[in-house]
């Protein structure tokens, strides 16, 4: 029959290419392509974090410093000068002079005690409104003598006990001038001007004078309106060591002069 010579004419053809044997070896599994592409990576923030900022405080200026200080003279009687200093007086002046020729009994005696007692001492000339300026002032040198302070010495101006008949307001202002003159140039410092209110009052030399430091006289809680450098404060006061009424005075502590 013809079918099944061609059957093995088919089998012949398949056994001449192998194909009679069948490959048991596994399909090796396909290499994956390594992935190429860059990592995504997140970038950080720079901003800078919101902080709350704390509400400023108001700043306000700092009080004025003061310097607690007395002024006195032999009507005081006798002075315990450490008792005073405990009590937290810093500085005193002291009456030196008046006219050309007196001397207060107790000013050096009060100068030495106190200075020992740590007090920076000053004294103080009560100025004769009918007395020739510059001779006052060389009597006032005389008393204070070759001794050095840290604080300027004061002239004391007041219409009491000076004269019957006070002087033109020119004439005045040029004797009390020449005080100064002679007094600033001998202790190369400039002299503190005490005027009391009742001479103010008449002649106005407060600010003829300005280029001196004032010592200026109101008495309460209350600071002088008009520049000051020492503030009497108080003429009734009491300090330990003291007997009587004493008067209190302030010095401003950044003071220039």
């Amino acid at each position: 029959m013809r079918i099944p010579a061609v059957l093995a004419a088919l089998t012949l053809a398949l056994s001449a290419c192998g194909g009679g044997t069948t490959d048991t070896r596994p399909t090796p599994a396909p290499t994956p392509t390594p992935t190429t592409a860059t990592p995504t990576t997140a970038t950080p923030t720079t901003a800078t974090p919101t902080t709350a900022s704390p509400t400023p405080v108001p700043t306000r200026d700092p009080a004025p410093s003061y310097r607690d200080g007395i002024d006195a003279s032999h009507h005081q009687g006798p002075i315990a000068w450490r008792e005073v200093a405990r009590s937290g007086i810093t500085f005193a002046y002291l009456k030196a002079s008046e006219g050309t020729g007196f001397t207060d009994p107790d000013f050096a005696d009060n100068r030495r005690k106190a200075t020992r007692a740590g007090i920076d001492v000053a004294g103080y000339h009560y100025f004769q409104l009918c007395s020739d300026g510059a001779a006052q002032a060389e009597h006032f040198l005389a008393v204070l003598g070759d001794a050095r302070s840290s604080i300027p010495p004061a002239l004391d101006l007041e219409l009491q006990g000076s004269c019957a008949d006070p002087p033109a307001p020119a004439a005045l202002l040029t004797e009390v001038r020449a005080f100064l003159r002679r007094v600033d140039r001998a202790t190369g410092m400039r002299t503190l001007v005490y005027l009391y209110p009742e001479l103010e009052a008449r002649y106005g030399f407060a600010d003829d004078l300005a280029s001196h430091p004032q010592w200026v006289r109101r008495l309460g809680d209350r600071p002088p309106r008009r520049p000051w450098a020492v503030w009497q404060h108080d003429d009734a006061g009491s300090v330990p060591g003291m007997s009587g009424n004493v008067d209190l005075n302030r010095m401003r502590a950044d003071r220039s002069d």
